[in-house]
């Protein structure tokens, strides 16, 4: 059983993950909401302690909880946690920048997640290098207790919708003028090159 906060992680979940009525994810999808992975992932565990459950979360929801994961570690919960860390609050700057504002308060100064996970008892790895994550997932999944895997993700990644609106295309390339206008044209010429070229 997955769950995902909202965001970035969901979005990535339900384009990767294939859900088969046993195989099953988990995210509120409700507009604004933020940080439901792990509280649903430990309601998960302690319903059904027999099941694999995966936490996928973004750095600024994990953050906000990281009272669950001594939670977690109190109760003896096996749950895997993956910490997405972008830098950023993704879907908020995303939001912002499809209206066509400057991406304001987003940045995030993260600390080292799996540092903090092996400071509060569960195990916990870094990942920086894609050629690094399928070993790094391996070794993850076999941990017998609580587990969090922190993977650095490329933070200009958009998460793409399968078509575009015009309302969001035009608040993009308004955010792109302002943006050059305000001297970051190097941001967008990032967001272009990972995104589009």
């Amino acid at each position: 059983m997955f769950t995902a906060d909202d965001g970035t992680p969901a979005a990535w979940a339900y384009r990767h993950i294939d859900a088969n009525g046993q195989r099953r994810i988990f995210a509120s999808l409700l507009h604004g909401s933020m940080a439901n992975g792990m509280p649903g992932a430990i309601g998960l565990q302690k319903a059904e302690p027999g099941r694999q459950v995966v936490c996928l979360a973004g750095d600024g929801g994990i953050s906000m909880l990281f009272g669950d994961l001594m939670t977690v570690v109190g109760q003896e919960l096996p749950i895997k946690i993956a910490v997405y860390d972008n830098g950023k609050l993704g879907f908020v700057e995303i939001e912002q920048k499809a209206e066509g504002m400057l991406d304001t308060f987003t940045k995030l100064k993260n600390p080292n997640f799996a540092g903090v996970a092996r400071a509060l008892g569960l195990w916990g790895q870094t990942v920086s290098d894609a050629d690094q994550l399928e070993a790094a997932v391996t070794d993850w999944l076999a941990q017998p207790g609580p587990a969090l895997l922190h993977v650095h993700v490329n933070p200009m990644q958009l998460v793409m919708p399968p078509f575009t609106q015009v309302e969001p295309a035009i608040g993009m390339a308004l955010y792109s003028t302002r943006a050059i206008l305000h001297g970051r044209g190097g941001d967008v010429w990032e967001m272009v090159k990972e995104n589009f070229l």
